[in-house]
């Protein structure tokens, strides 16, 4: 029964101990080390696991399927742990003290920059999550601003009714503008005119005596017709401000009607949900609502923070860790089997040597046999030419003798 019990566990120590990447043949040696390693596992394992979650709601936001999810953070979850595994498994013990020294950081800050950028990439769609409402709320706004802009952008640019309706407008406050300009300047000119009348009765400003007299007359008469005038186009034109503006204000109920028939037409509203709603769109979402708020900033990065610690901390333990029986035995395995290479690498070499002073041997005694050779041929051709110019010579000396006979007197005069 005990020994039922202890199966699953013993079982589950084994993978957490092979998880951090140890030799589960060298650690039955070392069995001090377990513990140390086992801690080494359980994090990797942990984390694969926070990754596992992290990758599978990122993809379920994104795509809406459960089921891909699930295989998509399956096999999110075993990448992790593979980078992860492999990460601190490359890492050695460092120098053996407790202490972290700059060699070490130099000597692991490649692997550390790994550790740092899977601690945000774990720690993103965690923080997706947390800050769902936040995120859910701003997206809500970011679709209202986007309905707005394409309400706009389809009123101004797409529809030439609307085109020509907003041009009429603009022509329309431009008159009305015009209209205001006139009705304003002919009220100053009425004030101003009114203001040198009653300054010349009160006061007698221009011609020192104030009250009636022939040059308030005249100011008088001049302010009336100024009156006269400015009634006179006040009238006129703010009818006609009054008709433009009853004109722009039918324009602009033309122009809401047709670019509501132009959204329900092309359904820009659903096309903006739709867009709306991926991840990218949730993490500008989360960077917007950051940036507005320090609080959430703050928590964004703890949250940060906290994963690269995660996974970094195996690294940095590793750095940290003394020297144990496991480091030694693990040191003395790949001492003996570099011994062995080096000394399988000597007796190859030395055999290729044996086969090279063999075959110069034979190469020797074969040019040794040649040169035998040629020296017997030389010998012979040398012979033959003897004795070919032995028998030149006689038969040279036989001719000569025959022409002495023959001739002794032209032989003498030769």
């Amino acid at each position: 029964m005990k020994k039922l019990i202890k199966y699953p566990f013993q079982k589950l120590r084994d993978f957490f101990l092979w998880a951090s990447g140890a030799d589960l043949e060298i650690l039955k040696q070392a069995p001090t080390d377990a513990n140390k390693y086992f801690g080494i596992g359980g994090t990797i394992i942990f984390t694969a696991l926070m990754a596992s979650f992290a990758g599978g709601y990122a993809i379920f936001i994104t795509f809406n399927s459960a089921l891909v999810a699930v295989f998509f953070g399956l096999f999110w979850g075993a990448l992790i742990f593979n980078l992860d595994r492999y990460i601190v498994s490359t890492f050695g013990v460092g120098d053996g003290k407790k202490t972290i020294s700059k060699q070490e950081l130099l000597e692991g800050a490649p692997r550390l920059l790994m550790a740092v950028v899977l601690g945000f990439v774990i720690a993103t769609p965690l923080e997706l999550k947390l800050f769902e409402d936040s995120i859910n709320e701003q997206i809500g706004q970011n679709v209202r601003v986007e309905r707005q802009n394409l309400k706009n952008e389809a009123s101004a640019k797409n529809d030439p009714l609307i085109v020509n309706w907003v041009a009429k407008i603009a022509k329309l406050e431009k008159d009305n503008n015009n209209y205001q300009k006139v009705i304003d300047s002919k009220l100053n000119t009425y004030n101003l005119a009114d203001k040198d009348q009653q300054d010349e009765w009160n006061t007698g400003k221009f011609s020192g005596k104030p009250g009636k007299g022939e040059l308030w007359d005249e100011l008088k008469a001049k302010a009336d017709r100024a009156l006269a005038d400015y009634q006179k186009y006040e009238s006129e034109y703010t009818t006609k401000i009054s008709d433009n503006n009853k004109s722009i204000h039918l324009l602009n109920e033309q122009i809401n009607k047709q670019t509501k028939q132009n959204l329900e037409a092309s359904e820009l509203s659903k096309r903006v949900i739709e867009q709306n709603t991926g991840l990218l769109v949730r993490l500008e979402a989360l960077s917007q609502i950051t940036s507005r708020s320090s609080t959430l900033l703050f928590a964004k990065w703890l949250i940060t923070i906290l994963f690269i610690f995660i996974e970094i901390s195996p690294i940095l333990f590793k750095m940290m860790t003394e020297r144990g029986t496991y480091d030694d035995i693990l040191d003395r395995i790949k001492h003996e089997a570099k011994v062995k290479q080096l000394l399988l690498q000597s007796n190859i070499n030395e055999e290729i040597n044996t086969a090279v002073k063999v075959h110069a041997n034979k190469n020797e005694q074969k040019l040794n046999a040649e040169l035998v050779a040629n020296k017997d041929l030389l010998l012979s051709i040398s012979k033959a030419q003897a004795e070919i110019a032995q028998v030149a010579i006689e038969e040279w000396k036989k001719e000569q003798l025959e022409k002495v006979k023959n001739d002794p007197s032209n032989m003498i005069k030769s």
